[in-house]
């Protein structure tokens, strides 16, 4: 049995699926062409026939041949469309990242230029059904509806022209690490205009909060938000959502955290639990950290023998780089404001720290291009980029140097080369001089290491 609770948490699978937008729009189409059945031989309906004469069918085998020709020219419209989809989508998981296709999957223009193509074929199919005797041996020629199939017609190729050229500019790589930054920094950018114009002063100590078990597994993908405070504002609780989003989560984690003891509350408890979403794709707009493993993923992928595109690989890391920077000005604790009162939020959740979001990022591609001189002297610039706005946050400072540290290990190891081992030594020196005690013990450990 379909319950609203089930149509809920399948609501991201239902819209995520490229034939959502089709369905609805062929649903429409099809009652669209109900309509124009039903009025075609209406008093309003002639009037308009009278006007546009000139542009009507009024002979039942030409009617049937336009009609006929629209039907199959769309359908082989729809079915090139389609495998273009496919190909894409093999293209884009071959060449950048598997976690980019249901980014391309989604995407609303693709689905509503498909969703037409098979709208106007059902159309014309039931104008085509429609030509019939009307009594003394007549034929009723649906003439208007034959002209709307006709405008249809000629909207399609249209479409067709925009789909290829929107379908071949979805795979390039430039395009795609584009969108995924400016989706990125835009997620990064609304939490921190969130923050600094509702700061909270203080945080609670969540260590002293009683914890709340799963009784589902799988990850932990986001909260339907209005619907938990809405829950924590009738019962005067709050809540803490103590892992990150991306979190494999198994039956019995404690992964809530109530200020209130609500062991004698089963009926509560499931009640926010029924508010949690668990799926497994990865959506920008669920979480910037999302957007940030992509591009990591794509530079990765750049880096592998069968493409070998160094160049990708850096800009995707100069992206890392530019997010890394604006996750600084973000609390490590995030926080709703929905139905709360005098900026006292009621949902906190555990934000993906600095230190995570350094580690998941860039330890793929340390490891996938530490033989690569070119890659890694631009990943030392990205850092010491971040290291120039780091410069007031000790915590962030310590972090990078940590990591620089692991960085320096592996080009030790793998980079030989006198003149690749002198540019590493430049711009070791130049990361010296924005700290210099830290990074003087880096330069000095790299460089003790040549002799």
């Amino acid at each position: 049995m379909i319950t609203p609770r089930k149509i809920a948490d399948n609501y991201r699978e239902m819209i995520s699926s490229i034939g959502f937008y089709p369905s609805m729009l062929s649903v429409l189409f099809l009652t669209f062409a109900l309509i124009t059945t039903a009025v075609e031989y209406s008093d309003p309906a002639m009037s308009v026939k009278k006007v546009l004469s000139v542009l009507l069918v009024d002979s039942e085998e030409n009617a049937r041949t336009i009609l006929s020709t629209l039907a199959g020219s769309i359908i082989s419209l729809t079915v090139f469309s389609f495998s273009m989809v496919m190909v894409v989508l093999n293209s884009a998981s071959a060449s950048l990242s598997p976690r980019v296709l249901p980014g391309l999957i989604t995407r609303k223009s693709h689905q509503l230029v498909l969703g037409f193509y098979l709208g106007s074929i059902i159309y014309t199919i039931l104008m085509l059904i429609n030509i019939r005797t009307i009594g003394n041996g007549n034929m009723g020629i649906p003439s208007l509806g034959i002209f709307i199939s006709l405008v249809l017609g000629l909207i399609s190729l249209g479409f067709f022209v925009y789909f290829i050229h929107s379908i071949s500019r979805a795979i390039q790589v430039d395009n795609v690490l584009n969108d995924l930054f400016k989706n990125t920094k835009s997620e990064l950018n609304s939490i921190k205009a969130m923050q600094h114009e509702h700061p909270v002063d203080d945080f609670p100590n969540f260590d002293d909060w009683y914890s709340i078990k799963s009784k589902t597994e799988g990850y932990f993908k986001g909260a339907h938000s209005d619907k938990l405070c809405a829950i924590c504002k009738e019962h005067d609780i709050k809540i803490y959502i103590s892992v990150k989003q991306g979190f494999f989560t198994v039956k019995g984690y404690p992964f809530l955290k109530c200020d209130t003891d609500l062991t004698d509350k089963p009926e509560l408890i499931d009640e926010l639990l029924a508010c949690f979403i668990f799926y497994i794709e990865e959506y920008v707009s669920d979480h910037y950290r999302y957007g940030m493993t992509q591009i990591s993923e794509i530079a990765v992928k750049a880096m592998s023998p069968g493409i070998n595109d160094p160049g990708t690989a850096v800009k995707a890391i100069d992206m890392l780089s530019i997010l890394l920077i604006l996750r600084l000005d973000i609390y490590d604790v995030n926080y709703s404001l929905k139905q709360c009162d005098d900026n006292h939020p009621k949902l906190f959740l555990h934000e993906t720290s600095f230190d995570e979001l350094l580690h998941d990022n860039f330890t793929p591609i340390r490891n996938y291009a530490k033989n690569d001189a070119y890659v890694m002297v631009n990943v030392l610039e990205a850092f010491k980029n971040i290291l120039f706005r780091a410069s007031d946050n000790e915590k962030a400072t310590k972090s990078l140097f940590i990591y620089l540290g692991a960085i320096i290990e592996d080009i030790d190891t793998h980079i030989s080369n006198e003149y690749d081992r002198e540019q590493i030594t430049n711009m070791l020196k130049a990361i010296a001089r924005i700290s210099e005690q830290q990074g003087e013990k880096l330069l000095a450990r790299f460089t003790s290491n040549n002799q």
